[in-house]
């Protein structure tokens, strides 16, 4: 198995947003999980914790009409050193927001162009979505947190407590 560097949402959400206003060298926290962070330079920004490093960087779609204007953007924060996560942050964000109301069958992302199939099982009692795509070790499901959703494999999900 390849190693995966693991990005909480939170962080690169605050980043892609916010980043760019710090200074060179500037320190700051991620104001959901208290991650530390430094800017390193440019657009990319450095993990205290670990020194991994990540920049921004953008998947451009097709420029619409022949009238012309501005291609589609769709900004991600990626491993400077080239581990990537398991899951594209627009594919994780699609997922999170629409998953559970999508119909079941067939999606592709809009932006990165990755196929999902998407059907329901009965985990711990509760009907969850769950999510495959070609190169996983496994399914997906989505998991509450204490601050948001995030995907998690389907052996590891747990119901809410509430």
């Amino acid at each position: 198995m390849s190693e995966r560097v693991i990005l909480a949402d939170c962080c690169e959400d605050w980043i892609l947003q916010w980043g760019g206003f710090y200074p060179e060298g500037g320190a700051f926290a991620c104001p959901e999980c208290a991650t530390e962070w430094t800017k390193a330079r440019g657009s990319a920004f450095r993990r205290v914790a670990d020194g991994r490093e990540f920049e921004r960087r953008e998947r451009r779609g097709p420029r619409p009409g022949s009238a012309g204007g501005d291609a589609a953007a769709f900004p991600y924060l990626a491993s400077v050193h080239g581990h990537e996560p398991n899951v594209e942050r627009c594919c994780a964000k699609i997922l999170l927001t629409h998953g559970a109301a999508m119909r079941e069958g067939s999606f592709v992302c809009p932006v990165c162009s990755t196929r999902w199939e998407k059907r329901s099982e009965r985990l711990h009692g509760l009907r969850v979505p769950v999510f495959e795509r070609e190169g996983l070790a496994g399914p997906l499901t989505i998991q509450a947190g204490r601050t948001r959703p995030f995907l998690v494999s389907v052996s590891e999900y747990s119901p809410p407590r509430d």
